[in-house]
């Protein structure tokens, strides 16, 4: 199921950017495992191997971060609750038990087994994690009525009919690697920096410094072009986690909530976008008001 998941969203048109970095990076990570081994003096034949062993310890990671295992640990390094069902939580669960049938009834890729969890902050907010996990924010249940929140939960239960956050994962995975693979490639230049400080003090600091700085600096720019690609795809997701809540029944009321709670509605400057995971809210509520009359 995961895997089917993975890949409908690794061939999402509006994920190419991402999809490809994604496709590139396991090519980096490829190479790196394979440099690795013919530092050991392997043949062609292992060195080969070692690359797309490094693909497989990729793939396999990705697959158990997407699992009900790594959405609960990604749970609990968020500090959230599961939401009992109790007289107390009665109106939030009416809430969440409507907007999640209508889901259904939009995506069949929309499961059975997801739950609502609850965040202790004052931000007002909600979001979605993998596959079966709705979070909400105390801020958002003390500031927002239940239309809006209506709303909210149908732009999140988009979110995983959709499978966004799939392809994030897929890609933290692969930088995490990536880093792992930074530190041992600074440790060799020291190691190499070490034995030519024998011959050359100053040689040695120059070539440990310089080898540091170089590999160091590739990987972050890596890094940093991954995340403008990612929030690229990030701002189109929101879009159509958007029109998934319009097909639901629930565009007045996201229209709502997202007009109070972005009350200024500036437009962002260029590069302030770049590095942003959603679009301008005047853009979202033109998108959703031109969804509404279409």
């Amino acid at each position: 199921m995961y895997i089917i998941g993975f890949i409908r969203s690794l061939l999402r048109p509006r994920k190419f950017l991402c999809s490809l970095y994604f496709l590139l990076n396991l090519v980096v990570v490829f190479f790196v495992f394979a440099t690795f081994a013919s530092f050991g003096g392997n043949g062609e034949d292992n060195t080969v191997k070692a690359g797309f062993i490094g693909i497989a310890v990729n793939i396999i990671v990705t697959l158990i971060a997407l699992s009900p295992i790594g959405e609960a640990y990604v749970r609990m390094k968020e500090k959230v609750e599961r939401v009992d069902r109790t007289p107390d939580t009665a109106g939030v669960y009416m809430i969440f038990d409507e907007v999640y049938a209508e889901a259904k009834k939009q995506s069949k890729f929309v499961g059975n087994k997801i739950k609502l969890y609850y965040k202790d902050t004052d931000e007002v907010n909600a979001y979605a994690l993998g596959h079966r996990t709705v979070i909400i924010t105390r801020g958002l249940i003390n500031n927002m009525d239940a239309d809006m929140i209506r709303g909210v939960l149908a732009h999140e239960f988009g979110h995983i009919a959709s499978g966004d956050s799939d392809l994030k994962l897929g890609i933290s995975v692969s930088n995490g690697i990536l880093w792992l693979a930074t530190i041992a490639f600074n440790l060799i230049i020291v190691l190499i920096a070490g034995l030519v400080a024998i011959l050359s003090e100053k040689a040695g600091n120059w070539l440990s410094v310089l080898g540091i700085t170089i590999v160091t600096l590739i990987y972050t720019i890596w890094v940093k072009l991954g995340m403008l690609l990612v929030n690229a795809t990030s701002r189109k997701d929101e879009y159509a986690a958007d029109a998934f809540a319009v097909d639901c029944g629930y565009g007045n009321h996201l229209y709502a909530a997202l007009d109070a709670l972005d009350g200024v509605k500036t437009k962002s400057s260029f590069f302030s976008l770049l590095a942003s995971t959603h679009p301008d809210t005047v853009d979202r509520l033109k998108a959703i008001q031109a969804k509404l009359a279409a």
